[in-house]
């Protein structure tokens, strides 16, 4: 009976963040405009930070309320592979138009992009307990990102000066209250996720790279889905690289910050380091086919969405051998 409640509570949470997300995403996406951004720079801070609020929620109370570093690094994991595979695909196939993206973008982004990855496998590789100085290592590189990105932003507002009208009360009431939904929602995913894990006797990793992974990765899918239709592929682009350079970088280092002031440890128990070489191999295909015209068909969606559903029930299948 318990495992039917856990089950139903990560069902209504996964409907909670979903909601919230679209409205608390909704708000940061208008305040970006507010501020002048371009799109690309938009969709990897403003798009990418709120949408990815949830993969940070859930590796902070993974570590600091259940002591489970595990399910937050399999969630981000996780929520990585379904942007990078799902999201663009779900855009190509939703959109009328030849879904392209400019050089610019792929550059910059996929290279930051890739770099996060590298260093993601480097630490898991060789590191079983993660201490403050992996965390500053990977807080350095996010500002290195960031720079970039401002750096970006200036040479953008030489040109354009334009800025929407809003209301500055009405968006941040809107992000405050979505952001405390989406805290509480995520709170409940991540308990109701380790008590699956227990039932079953699986790693929490395996529950964060599926299940936790997709739910924390809806508000991406919107913001992506949403640019998309509309034709900014930049920005859709974008929000998935950024918020995958999110995910890595500030997801899995203000946990380990918070772990050492409250005197935890940040240990992972991950004997399958085939998944995370297998994320980078498919990260660097998925750019290569990028930098080929620097747009994704519908052919190569479909690839991709075979690719994930594939990886997904190799990783369900370790968890049970």
């Amino acid at each position: 009976m318990h495992i039917i409640f856990s089950i139903l509570i990560l069902i209504l949470s996964s409907y909670i963040i979903f909601l919230a997300g679209k409205r608390f995403a909704s708000a940061s996406s208008n305040l970006g405009d507010y501020l002048g951004l371009p799109k690309s720079v938009k969709g990897a801070t403003f798009d990418a930070v709120s949408s990815s609020l949830p993969e940070l929620l859930v590796a902070v109370y993974s570590i600091i309320f259940f002591k489970q570093f595990e399910l937050g690094l399999g969630t981000i994991v996780g929520s990585s592979l379904f942007n990078l595979l799902v999201i663009p695909a779900i855009c190509v196939l939703a959109s009328s138009a030849i879904f392209k993206v400019s050089e610019k973008v792929v550059s910059r982004e996929a290279i930051f992009y890739l770099i996060s990855i590298f260093v993601l496998s480097m630490v898991v590789f060789y590191f079983k307990s993660w201490t403050i100085g992996i965390a500053l290592v990977f807080l350095l590189f996010y500002v290195w990102y960031v720079s970039n990105l401002v750096k970006h932003t200036k040479e953008h507002k030489k040109t354009i000066e334009k800025r929407i009208k809003i209301s500055m009360k009405k968006e941040v009431i809107t992000f405050v209250l979505t952001l405390v939904a989406i805290g509480v929602a995520t709170y409940l995913l991540t308990s109701s996720a380790i008590d699956i894990s227990v039932f079953l006797n699986i790693n929490p990793i395996v529950i964060g790279f599926t299940v936790v992974a997709m739910a924390t990765s809806l508000p991406d899918t919107i913001i992506s889905y949403v640019n998309a239709k509309k034709g900014d592929f930049d920005d859709a682009i974008s929000n998935i690289f950024g918020s995958n350079i999110f995910n890595i970088f500030i997801g899995l280092s203000i946990p380990v910050i918070l772990a050492v002031i409250f005197g935890l440890k940040a240990n992972i128990d991950f004997a399958n380091i085939e998944i995370i070489f297998a994320l980078l191999g498919i990260s660097i295909l998925v750019i290569y086919l990028l930098l080929q015209n620097y747009s994704i068909n519908k052919s190569q969606a479909y690839l991709f969405l075979l690719i994930y559903l594939l990886f997904n029930a190799y990783v369900i299948y370790l968890s049970f051998v």
